[in-house]
């Protein structure tokens, strides 16, 4: 294992207490391979972390809101300044409040992500609940012109067996993130050096999470466009997440993430 594989299990074990054992994930893997996915190469019900690849590819992902705020401009100026479109992971019931903001992120190239309609745990709810929670943002997300199946990102990175079930019964494609530089970098409190750790630690094949709205905008804006031109000089392509989980040749890492705090 390098240095870096190190510190990459370091910091994910103080963050994600618990964790399935080996065995466990690798049977849910081969299971859900066995149904039909909801993704070429991809396991439905099953939460994607990263995928292992040898091309220089990287998703970028962002969590939560949206809100009419001025870091929405600036946002989408940076990304098209680049020519990079990402993934909104929204929230349904901040959405349907600001529909044009949904709107926008379509008409410029961006793609519309489930992350659920009040933002719950999902294994604190039961299915019933959980079941309203996702097919009323994807209603709400298909209403404002999405397209075809919309992928999920569990609130929290939280989720139980029976979430897994539930979500492999509707063949979701779960998707969550292996680098998340306001959770993964709490002690760094200089600028600069998140920003050289959040490139260090991501890889062919990452998702990486940033948090646009609420308390962290400005750090997100501050590191955004330093990110995305440190990624371009090592030669990587920033896609969508569905985009990055159409890759061919490619093998899925199971998250880490399971019971949320």
């Amino acid at each position: 294992m390098t240095a870096l594989s190190r510190g990459r299990a370091a910091v994910a074990t103080a963050r994600r207490p618990a964790r399935w054992p080996a065995a466990v994930l690798a049977v849910l893997l081969v299971a859900a391979l066995a149904t039909p996915a909801a993704r070429a190469g991809v396991p439905a019900g099953v939460p994607i972390a990263r995928l292992h690849t040898t091309g220089k590819v990287i998703a970028l992902s962002f969590d939560d809101g949206p809100q009419v705020t001025p870091v929405l401009d600036t946002l989408l100026a940076v990304l098209a300044s680049r020519h990079v479109h990402a993934t909104f992971f929204v929230i349904g019931d901040e959405l349907v409040r600001v529909p044009d903001v949904g709107r926008r992120l379509l008409a410029a190239g961006h793609e519309l992500g489930n992350h659920t309609w009040t933002h719950p745990h999902l294994d604190s709810i039961d299915v019933d609940s959980m079941r309203f929670e996702l097919a009323r943002t994807d209603s709400l997300l298909h209403a404002l012109g999405a397209k075809g199946r919309i992928l999920l990102r569990p609130p929290y990175g939280a989720f139980d067996e029976p979430v897994l079930r539930e979500l492999k019964r509707e063949r979701r494609t779960v998707a969550l993130f292996d680098v998340d530089p306001s959770y993964d970098f709490p002690g760094i409190a200089n600028a600069d050096s998140v920003e050289a750790k959040t490139v260090e630690w991501l890889g062919p094949g990452s998702i990486l999470v940033m948090h646009p709205w609420y308390e962290h905008g400005g750090e997100t804006m501050r590191m955004l466009p330093v990110v995305l031109d440190w990624l371009e000089r090592l030669g990587y392509r920033i896609v969508t997440v569905s985009e990055l989980l159409k890759t061919k040749h490619a093998t899925p890492e199971v998250s880490l993430y399971h019971k949320a705090e």
